[in-house]
């Protein structure tokens, strides 16, 4: 495993309407650009020539990243501020690897030691432009790693002393060279005004007060705005503003029949305030998400096992795409004995397609390529532009991921894989987090997915009916929303739920779509998770949307819940799976609803 100190930060979220008056945020002055720089600079140049000890392999590799972030984090519900909190950090991150490029510390799994962690300092980095402070925590980070690098090295080569080697990775170098780069971008001034944003999340997360049925409800927000710097020994300096805005809502409730649990929730992201939804627009949400809300609650149980057609629409089409598909187009290292170190915590939902190279995958009709360095489409910034990744590696302007329905590459990092050997400018790193509080994962930028022979929406749904028809039922299935992500304490779901949730598609929004047209509401149904035979089958619809989103980053989650990058995906609004599994939930126990009534 990648020798690199994690350190806690909280995730994030954010939101602004355009309409609130403005107050400048967050500059990184000169100052401190080149107080942070020449620390940086100077501490890894004396590692490079200093750090040697008898009896212990010398690092050959050494990089740094410092990131300064401000983060601006509220809350509110039923109309009042839960949380309101305005958080200045700057951390590090290093990453030490000894020997050489194709024999080092990584990709050695050490079972007895899988859920030990480092019982080094949190090493935080003064907020004053303290040079020498600065120095001073990068050099104890460094050392920690040092040692702890040289008994993993150790360990791995005594290991090889009783155990062979597959063969396909005999030969597969730990880690790949990468040229050095040389990029400065400036600093991004946010405007946004606390006390207006207050006023904001407090009024969006009243209006569902209206609905007495609605038990619980939240409206987040959070603004981070981070300025980055990454150095390494092979000459590599770079730095990089990153911002993310993202507000979440969120609202529960119980059926009236069974008390089972029902959540809705909706994310908005950008990478800056003015380009977050309005008040208007959010109000207009919530009003929609309790409508949906209080029908789920009186809605029929899903009834009879279906195995036919299903359409996935609007955000759910996005989600389909981008959990059964986007993030499964990775290549991560099996560790030194082929151990899949990206599958120890995934499920299914998670698992690479990585075995599928240079076959085929979706339907001839249909290419996906990541556009990682364009800035705009449409007029519409794309939050998953950035001119380099996490491991200061510049990505291609153009990845062709699948060509024609084939599998031609994956989302590559810098270590190599026996599919994919050269990096490619994708590990990517927790959105909104730090770089190196998780490993950086091979994710998405920007996808684009297009199909040369999409179909209108109406056809499609005749296209529905007329598969259910044939595979024997008098409906077809529609869905709007899929469950997605850990839900909040306030959602009544269990560990099961969750494991459960990783190995199947949770609908909230589901549909009956009868023949003249009519839709009705269901709940307490989960679809199996698409096979390759389902994907090289699936219809695109012909309109075309751009989503700012949030993209699963490979396997690293634990119950499937992984890592989030921030990502753009251009793709169908509309997606027909002909022939999925729609099930009834199995039977379970709810909580009971509250015994009196909500106060007003």
């Amino acid at each position: 495993m990648p020798q690199v100190r994690l350190f806690p930060f909280a995730i994030l979220l954010l939101t602004v309407p355009v309409s609130f008056p403005s107050v400048l945020h967050a500059q990184v002055s000169d100052k401190t650009i080149a107080v942070v720089e020449r620390a940086m600079t100077d501490e890894l140049a004396r590692a490079k020539s200093d750090l040697h000890l008898p009896g212990l392999v010398d690092p050959f590799f050494i990089a740094y990243t410092v990131a300064d972030q401000e983060r601006l984090d509220l809350a509110a519900s039923n109309g009042s501020l839960t949380r309101s909190d305005l958080h200045h950090e700057r951390r590090e991150s290093v990453r030490l690897l000894l020997n050489n490029y194709q024999f080092n510390d990584e990709n050695f799994t050490d079972n007895t030691g899988f859920f030990m962690f480092s019982s080094a300092p949190d090493n935080a980095l003064p907020l004053d432009d303290d040079y020498t402070g600065i120095r001073r925590v990068l050099w104890l980070s460094t050392d920690d790693l040092f040692k702890s690098a040289n008994e993993n090295f150790s360990k791995k080569k005594a290991a090889l002393e009783h155990k062979e080697v597959a063969a396909e990775l005999k030969d597969l170098p730990d880690f790949a060279p990468a040229p050095a780069i040389a990029i400065a971008e400036p600093p991004i001034a946010l405007h946004y005004d606390r006390t207006a944003l207050e006023t904001m999340v407090k009024d969006v997360s009243e209006e569902f007060t209206a609905h007495p049925e609605i038990q619980n409800s939240s409206v987040s927000l959070t603004i981070t705005n981070s300025y980055e710097w990454i150095i390494n020994t092979e000459g590599t300096r770079v730095r990089k503003p990153v911002t993310l805005c993202q507000i979440e809502i969120e609202a529960y409730t119980q059926a009236t029949s069974d008390g089972q649990p029902i959540h809705l929730s909706r994310t908005f992201v950008a990478k800056i305030p003015e380009q977050l939804p309005t008040k208007l627009e959010l109000l207009n949400r919530v009003d929609e998400m309790a409508r949906d809300l209080i029908a789920l609650r009186s809605a029929p149980l899903f009834d009879q096992d279906y195995t036919g057609p299903v359409l996935f629409e609007n955000d759910a089409a996005a989600d389909f795409l981008s959990e059964n598909l986007i993030s499964r187009l990775f290549a991560q290292r099996e560790d030194l004995f082929g151990n899949d170190v990206s599958a120890i915590f995934s499920s299914g939902k998670r698992s690479s397609l990585k075995e599928k190279l240079n076959t085929r995958i979706l339907p001839t009709t249909v290419s996906v390529h990541d556009l990682s360095l364009t800035k705009m489409r449409n007029g519409i910034e794309l939050l998953g532009y950035y001119p380099f990744d996490d491991e200061g590696v510049v990505p291609p302007a153009d990845l062709t991921l699948v060509d024609k329905g084939i599998l031609k590459t994956l989302y590559m990092s810098r270590t190599p894989t026996k599919e994919v050997r050269e990096p490619n400018g994708h590990a990517r790193s927790l959105a909104g987090g730090l770089p190196g509080m998780t490993e950086a994962s091979p994710a998405p930028g920007i996808v684009e997915y297009k199909d040369s022979k999409p179909v209108p929406l109406s056809g499609m749904k005749k296209d529905l009916l007329a598969r259910a028809k044939d595979d024997g039922y008098n409906y077809g299935i529609i869905v709007r929303a899929i469950d997605g992500g850990i839900p909040s304490d306030e959602s009544g779901e269990s560990i099961q739920d969750m494991l459960a949730n990783g190995k199947a598609i949770i609908p909230i929004l589901i549909y009956k779509l009868l023949p003249d047209g009519t839709e009705q509401l269901v709940r307490g149904a989960e679809i199996g998770l698409p096979s390759i035979r389902d994907l090289r089958e699936i219809v695109s619809s012909k309109e075309m949307i751009t989503r700012n989103m949030l993209i699963s980053a490979g396997s690293g989650g634990l119950f499937s819940f992984s890592p989030k990058v921030a990502a753009t995906l251009i793709a169908p609004a509309d997606i027909l799976s002909p022939e999925l599994e729609v099930q009834r939930k199995k039977g379970e126990a709810y909580p009971a609803p509250p015994v009196v009534a909500r106060p007003n």
